[in-house]
């Protein structure tokens, strides 16, 4: 298709904009490849797009955005999303309106990947980039970032980057969608974790999958071992954190998730004095 600069779909350059981004790892790729066949993991990949991503999601196309005016009511819709080889990628535009539903398919994606026997491994970073399906086109630090967090985590499990720990996207989050936890990490990588996870193992007992410490425990193999013992650890203090979010006088006064006022609530704050916008 031409347009009116004599450019075609094919020649026109990406857009540069800013994102919630998320980067996943299968774990035990490389074993699953030799035992499937190609067209049973595509088939899978494809399974597990349509059930956690591109299904509507189950409150409906209208979310509640907090603004320092008072709440919204606006239509989402489903992430973009790629996947090659043991990757998955999920984004959407950095905007109030989407990034809690964003981070709410990142979870069910980790539910859904574990039903079906496809552990994961992910990574939620914010900022600049070019991502763009009909150019094949992924460039950007928050793809950096997520990479280097992603591989460095020694579990089961989604983590905030530091570029997510920004007041104003947090805002945005329902206190059931992540909680403060300190990641396991594998030496060298420490620094590229936030202090704050997504509590994916309470929408998986929100959505009564059955026991998640035997799902584990299912899937569990010896040379990994510590990965999923990390996640049971989790999924424990999760089960005894499960509603942390309702009693705020009990989160410890150097938490750095707090319940905060609308005033903070909006994505598009020019000036943040504690958590300054992601610079990528």
């Amino acid at each position: 298709m031409a347009h009116e600069d004599g450019t075609t779909d094919e020649t026109q350059s990406p857009l540069i904009s800013r994102y919630a981004f998320a980067m996943f790892d299968v774990l035990g790729f490389s074993k699953w490849v030799e035992t499937e066949s190609l067209s049973t993991i595509l088939a899978a990949y494809r399974q597990l797009i349509e059930r956690a991503v591109l299904k509507p999601n189950e409150k409906g196309s209208l979310s509640a955005v907090h603004t320092p005016d008072g709440m919204l009511f606006v239509v989402t819709g489903a992430p973009h999303h790629a996947y090659f080889s043991d990757t998955i990628l999920l984004w959407c535009p950095l905007v109030p309106a989407l990034v809690a539903d964003f981070v709410e398919r990142c979870s069910e994606l980790m539910c859904e990947s574990l039903a079906m026997n496809i552990p994961l491994r992910g990574a939620i970073t914010l900022g600049d980039a070019v991502l763009d399906n009909k150019t094949n086109t992924y460039i950007g630090k928050p793809i950096v970032e997520a990479a280097n967090l992603e591989k460095g985590q020694d579990w089961i499990g989604l983590t905030l980057g530091n570029t997510a720990i920004w007041s104003p996207f947090l805002a945005q989050q329902h206190g059931s969608n992540i909680i403060e936890y300190a990641a396991p990490m594998k030496q060298g990588y420490e620094q590229y974790a936030g202090p704050i996870v997504v509590d994916w193992p309470r929408r998986w007992r929100d959505k009564n999958r059955g026991s998640l410490i035997s799902k584990l425990d299912e899937l569990k193999k010896a040379e990994v071992a510590a990965k999923y013992d990390n996640a049971k650890r989790f999924a424990e203090y999760s089960l005894a954190k499960h509603d942390w979010f309702k009693y705020p006088e009990q989160i410890p006064s150097d938490a750095v998730l707090r319940v905060v006022p609308l005033s903070e609530a909006n994505l598009n704050v020019i000036s943040e004095p504690e958590y300054p916008r992601p610079d990528c």
